[in-house]
């Protein structure tokens, strides 16, 4: 059977070139991991490096945009983070052990899936029936990850994302948002928290949490946000029925915005006792849309 470019013996044996170029590569890699560990071997203890000095969500983003803005061929974008994330997640678990704490409630398997695709095939992965388990398992737990599911628009009673850490606090807050790649499957959307500091990437969502009197319209909170300079999107609110107790706003707010962010503090005093609380919890690099990825080519 011949082919255009050779037999099919010649490049069965290109093939074969090829993978040996890949694995020695792989290895090559796994050795610079190693040289990563020891320069950061004075923070390490028993089980390894910190997850916190270990794990770099927002470096992770950026080798992947640069990946997806180079790739060209037959290869979908998707498999391309794929194999990526399998690399990245391997190299992360020979700096740091870390258990993964994931939500499986009932007919909700998927997210294990997702956990999978972004942890490694090799990580430890415990499921939980609710995403406030996913939260407490990973406060309890320094070097602990949780995926969870994107909060509903409108949740009665006492919210699992209030629960979550302010930036430069104990605790884990929302570090990456899943898929990486937004390729119009249907594969379920989801956070994932752990004890990380966000960092910006040059493209960002910042979350913000809002305890808000209850007589405040999102009019009046809309034109707030807008007079601090803070371009937000509504995400979720949280309501109880107590009689005295804010309600609960989580807005995404566009681009990275650290903690001692001027816009922050001008919100608050504009806002009065009309603001309770105003607590970044986290936030993600945004992720790549296939189409962008093609036309940054």
């Amino acid at each position: 059977m011949q082919q255009k470019n050779g037999t099919l013996e010649d490049l069965r044996a290109e093939i074969d070139q090829i993978d040996d170029a890949l694995q020695d590569l792989l290895i090559r890699r796994a050795a610079v991991t190693r040289a990563i560990a020891k320069v950061k071997q004075p923070e390490a203890g028993a089980d390894g490096v910190p997850l916190a000095a270990a794990l770099r969500p927002a470096r992770e983003a950026l080798i992947l945009r640069r990946l997806l803005s180079r790739h060209q061929g037959e290869l979908a974008p998707h498999l391309i983070v794929g194999i990526w994330r399998e690399i990245i997640a391997a190299s992360l678990r020979a700096q740091a052990n870390f258990q993964a704490h994931v939500y499986a409630g009932e007919g909700e398997a998927a997210y294990v899936g997702v956990a999978r695709a972004y942890f490694g095939s090799a990580a430890p992965i415990r499921t939980h029936s609710k995403a406030s388990l996913v939260v407490h398992a990973c406060a309890e737990q320094t070097n602990a990850l949780g995926v969870v599911p994107l909060p509903e628009p409108e949740e009665p009673g006492a919210s699992w994302w209030a629960q979550l850490a302010p930036a430069g606090e104990r605790g884990p807050r929302v570090i990456a948002k899943l898929p990486i790649v937004a390729d119009g499957e249907e594969t379920p959307a989801a956070y994932v928290i752990g004890t990380i500091e966000q960092e910006p990437t040059g493209d960002d969502t910042t979350l913000l949490l809002l305890e808000i009197s209850a007589g405040m319209s999102r009019t009046r909170l809309q034109s707030l946000l807008r007079e601090a300079g803070l371009a937000a999107r509504f995400a979720a609110a949280g309501r109880t029925s107590e009689k005295g107790v804010p309600d609960e706003i989580l807005l995404e707010l566009k681009g990275f915005v650290g903690k001692d962010d001027k816009r922050l503090a001008t919100l608050a005093e504009a806002a009065g006792d009309a603001i309770a609380r105003v607590g970044l919890i986290g936030g993600f690099a945004n992720p790549v849309m296939v189409r962008a990825a093609k036309e940054s080519k």
